[in-house]
């Protein structure tokens, strides 16, 4: 069970790690469409779709990496009032709630993203760029899905840490 848990680990820590290197091109997409518009009067016509692209998938499939290192924004008022035992609880809840979602995501996601695959869908925002978009569509389910496993991992996690202070008697 142990090994399992830490190779779902392995796949969040190098796909957050990965996906980061987006961020150069991201910044570089931007930066140049500034420069060409402002000092060049013209308009890049492929940069904002390549930058929307870029962080898509920065974000999504980031999740998991987010997940695994506790980076999320996250309001613990009620934790740092409630006991340990319940703090355990309410994480549990919140892994189960993000795990019933990422379900979800997951099948709509397949769907839609098969539906598009098999139009070989194109970008609806109408710029001459007009790029396929059916290959951006498998990142959601895909990053739901690393997210999914990576807060089932949190919550075995969770219940592992809960026992061991109850034996401890904490």
């Amino acid at each position: 069970m142990e090994t399992l848990l830490r190779f779902i680990d392995k796949i969040s820590e190098y796909s957050g790690r990965y996906v980061s290197y987006l961020l150069l091109p991201l910044i570089l997409t931007i930066v140049y469409s500034v420069i060409v518009r402002y000092f060049f009067n013209d308009i890049v016509d492929w940069a904002f779709e390549i930058a929307l692209f870029a962080y898509g998938i920065l974000v999504m499939v980031g999740g998991a990496y987010t997940l695994k290192h506790k980076a999320h924004v996250r309001v613990d008022i009620l934790q740092y009032y409630l006991g340990r035992r319940w703090s355990c609880i309410l994480d549990l809840l919140s892994f189960v709630i993000i795990i019933l979602v990422c379900c979800v995501i997951v099948y709509l996601g397949t769907k839609a993203a098969y539906v598009s695959t098999l139009r070989l869908e194109r970008s609806s925002l109408q710029t001459p760029f007009n790029p396929q978009i059916w290959w951006y569509k498998w990142i959601i389910p895909f990053s739901a899905a690393l997210v999914g496993l990576q807060a089932l991992v949190e919550s075995v996690r969770t219940i592992q840490n809960f026992n061991s202070d109850e034996k401890s008697g904490s």
